[in-house]
């Protein structure tokens, strides 16, 4: 039975620190919405075009669309009515589905192996199209697609270890609006303020506090970031490293009973779980 894997993403849209005065003030969820709308499209090379289709909301800010690759190919066949053998051209659009919460900024994405060998192939391609929109255009914004990782593996050897030494937590900007205010937020404005677009913080003492480190490492994950941390997992140990990395947060569905309504739902609700402080 065909099975149907939903990776989620952070999509962020960052706006240049000086806007011109061709720009106006819109929102990431107004951005994020009107690219869609617009169904973009690109030509790779010849004979490659890759779209964005399908689109329907389910709520004023979130929805499903479709994102897929055009190519021709020629194969061979014989002519009953001509008696002769020929050569014809077939046109072939495989696509994947998506699922959407512009206020959140997140996508979930199908994995589809005959569009790209990974589901971070395909976040690439949307990458891209979204780029080409009117609205990112106009305004000067750069499209950041990243995915989600898991960070309950990781936030168990912070709770479970005998010592904390370090921890390190990468940040891009200006980040989304549930960005934590300790960390993200103001480094992502001191990161747009120095024109660049990304960088990276480490901290390091005896024992760092657990509660501060797991509740940036959430805000990390849930903003598409990056972490890592050295610790002494017992007494008497030796420091090793451990890094917020490996499964990107997801769920599989039978093709069958496959709802995108349902999916997206489903989604929030882990999305939630990767913010939450709590863990709930």
């Amino acid at each position: 039975m065909a099975i149907v894997e939903y990776s989620l993403f952070r999509v962020k849209f960052v706006k240049p620190r000086q806007a011109s005065l061709l720009h106006y003030k819109v929102t990431a969820t107004e951005i994020f919405l009107s690219s869609l709308e617009e169904r973009p499209f690109s030509q790779v090379r010849p004979g490659y075009r890759w779209h964005i289709g399908n689109v329907q909301l389910f709520s004023p800010n979130s929805g499903y669309f479709a994102i897929g690759r055009t190519t021709r190919s020629s194969f061979e066949k014989f002519d009953d009515q001509t008696g002769n053998f020929i050569v014809e051209e077939l046109e072939t659009s495989p696509y994947t589905h998506c699922v959407f919460d512009a206020a959140i900024g997140f996508v979930g994405i199908a994995k589809k192996t005959s569009l790209a060998s990974t589901t971070r192939g395909i976040a690439r391609r949307i990458e891209e199209l979204l780029s080409f929109t009117n609205e990112v255009r106009e305004n000067g914004i750069s499209v950041e697609i990243s995915p989600i990782p898991d960070p309950e593996g990781f936030l168990r050897e912070i709770q479970n270890a005998f010592r904390v030494m370090q921890f390190v937590a990468t940040f891009h900007g200006p980040n989304p609006f549930d960005a934590d205010e300790l960390f993200q937020k103001p480094l992502s404005v001191y990161l747009s303020e120095a024109d660049g677009k990304k960088g990276k913080t480490q901290i390091e003492g005896i024992d760092l506090n657990r509660e501060v480190v797991q509740s940036v490492t959430r805000s990390t994950a849930a903003t598409g970031n990056e972490a890592s941390a050295k610790v002494i997992r017992r007494q008497g140990g030796r420091a090793v490293k451990i890094h917020l990395r490996g499964s990107t947060v997801g769920a599989s569905y039978e093709e069958e009973q496959h709802n995108p309504i349902a999916v997206l739902h489903d989604l929030q609700s882990l999305y939630q779980r990767v913010r939450d402080d709590d863990g709930n």
